[in-house]
């Protein structure tokens, strides 16, 4: 029964994938698969000490905060050296890369799962990879492929059960959700070449 439903979930998104494809607008997906914060992740963010925060009042665009610096190394990844800051003063660093680590400064928002349901395994594959989409897309200079494999081997250490459809799918449509707009939501400024403390 379950592989049933999952053969027919892909075939829904495959159909919904290629019509999207097909005419480049980001809002289709967006209107035909709704988007939500499972009870679980809301229920968790609630708790004392907990490393983020749920926003209700930004649901269901960006409504997942962090409560504390977050630091990822991945020898796989080669990110260079910069820094992601607020676009507007005081220029809060939102984010930091040093070679093969990232790290994710407090308070940064990101949306979970960009289409879909989000879970709790869902929470730092996501944040991972939307602050790197972020950072891409306001000029740093790494490849969305590092990223995107990323991306896979973040949801498989999370035990995600579509991790390799999720991956497909962002090889194919992660560049419709990250093209550059108008209005800049990060500046990214290079550091030094420097040891993490």
């Amino acid at each position: 029964m379950y592989t049933m439903l999952v053969k027919n979930k892909m075939k829904i998104a495959l159909i919904i994938f290629a019509a999207l494809s097909l005419v480049s607008c980001r809002q289709i997906v967006d209107g035909m698969i709704p988007k939500r914060i499972m009870p679980e992740v809301v229920q968790q963010a609630s708790k004392p000490g907990n490393w983020y925060a749920y926003i209700p009042e930004c649901s269901p665009g960006f409504c997942l905060r962090t409560d504390t610096d977050l630091e990822w190394k991945d020898p796989r990844l080669q990110l260079g050296y910069w820094q992601g800051l607020h676009p507007h003063a005081p220029h809060r660093v939102l984010m930091e890369a040093r070679g093969d680590v990232l790290i994710i400064r407090r308070n940064y928002v990101w949306d979970g799962c960009t289409v879909g349901d989000t879970y709790l395994r869902d929470l730092l594959p996501t944040l991972r990879h939307d602050a790197l989409y972020h950072a891409l897309k306001e000029g740093a200079q790494f490849s969305r492929r590092q990223v995107d494999l990323a991306f896979l081997r973040d949801q498989r250490q999370s035990q995600v059960g579509m991790a390799w459809f999720n991956y497909l799918c962002v090889r194919l449509f992660g560049g419709l959700y990250n093209r550059p707009h108008e209005q800049k939501t990060m500046l990214v400024r290079p550091i030094k070449n420097e040891k993490t403390p």
